[in-house]
């Protein structure tokens, strides 16, 4: 099938709790948004029962792609899910892209949700106007996604921007989501700042109990941070290096702790090595929850694999 030239299509986010559906014009504006539960819980069936709700709920007769967006393992170029943290066992390898594409009769793409993220932001958001873009969502973990000249770069096995499991530090026994230890997702991540405080105190506490103790001036919280920082510094200094990017755009529920992010941007602009790489501009993202429905719209734009 041919990709759309100036039409609607539509961009989904399908995360482990909700589904967000829209209908995107071609200038990025959103005609139509639904936003249904993913009901992760129920199994593959209702899963897929979902996603096609969301996407009739927004369809248009006009409509000429549809683009996903899920967290985990993406084989982009057959357009099959093959596996993620976020769902049951039962939900992997689906091959969207032959079944949709079969039901609806239009181009079906598929990626990465961080991909997705960073294409948004490199397209409609805080990358918009620069040529090399590396979007950063911190969350309850890292993910990343390289944009180069408005188009990703996946790599060999779209892997490429995996930054969360860049290693940080061998020595350190802070485990990753993926079970390794020292990535710089162990040390900088929304599940971090709940381990850190939980070493010190010996108590739980979510990532946002944590931010507003530090607020209030808290010394174990404030200590979680500072050990926090040091971890993102480490990190957005390897990235400025390796990747010399012209804007690092983050995202993810940890974009709102400027007592976190702010000093490690300091801190990482003294650990690079020229003056130039000290220029490099880190900025929020702007686009909040429409950067998922973005992105995946986005990806219909790609050319057949």
């Amino acid at each position: 099938m041919s990709l759309p030239t100036g039409k609607n299509v539509i961009g989904l986010d399908v995360g482990g709790t909700k589904i967000q559906c829209g209908l995107v014009s071609p200038t990025g504006k959103i005609l139509a948004h639904v936003t249904l539960p993913t009901e992760v819980a129920k199994g593959r069936a209702a899963i897929m029962h979902n996603i096609m709700m969301a996407i009739e709920a927004v369809w248009k007769k006009n409509t000429a792609a549809i683009g996903i967006g899920l967290a985990g393992l993406i084989d982009h170029r057959l357009g099959v899910y093959r596996q993620g943290p976020n769902f049951p066992k039962s939900f992997r390898n689906i091959p969207f892209a032959l079944l949709l594409g079969k039901k609806y009769g239009v181009p079906v793409r598929l990626d990465n949700d961080v991909h997705c993220f960073s294409l948004a932001e490199a397209v409609y958001g805080a990358g918009r106007n620069h040529r090399n873009v590396v979007g950063i969502t911190l969350g309850t973990g890292i993910g990343g996604g390289i944009v180069i000249n408005g188009t990703l770069y996946r790599g060999k096995d779209n892997a490429a921007g995996e930054v969360g499991h860049m290693i940080i530090d061998l020595s350190s026994d802070a485990p990753c989501g993926c079970k390794n230890k020292g990535h710089f997702e162990a040390l900088a991540s929304g599940s971090a700042m709940a381990r850190l405080y939980k070493l010190r105190t010996g108590i739980d506490r979510t990532p946002l109990e944590v931010e507003n103790e530090a607020k209030n001036g808290g010394k174990h919280a404030l200590a979680v941070l500072t050990e926090m920082q040091h971890g993102l510094a480490a990190g957005l200094a390897n990235i400025m290096q390796i990747l010399n990017p012209d804007v690092i755009v983050i995202g993810g529920g940890l974009r709102r702790v400027k007592m976190l992010w702010q000093p490690a941007i300091k801190e990482a602009q003294k650990l690079v090595i020229y003056p130039e790489l000290k220029k490099t501009v880190i900025a929020k993202s702007i686009l909040g929850s429409d950067a998922g429905v973005l992105g995946a719209s986005l990806l219909t734009r790609e050319a057949p694999m």
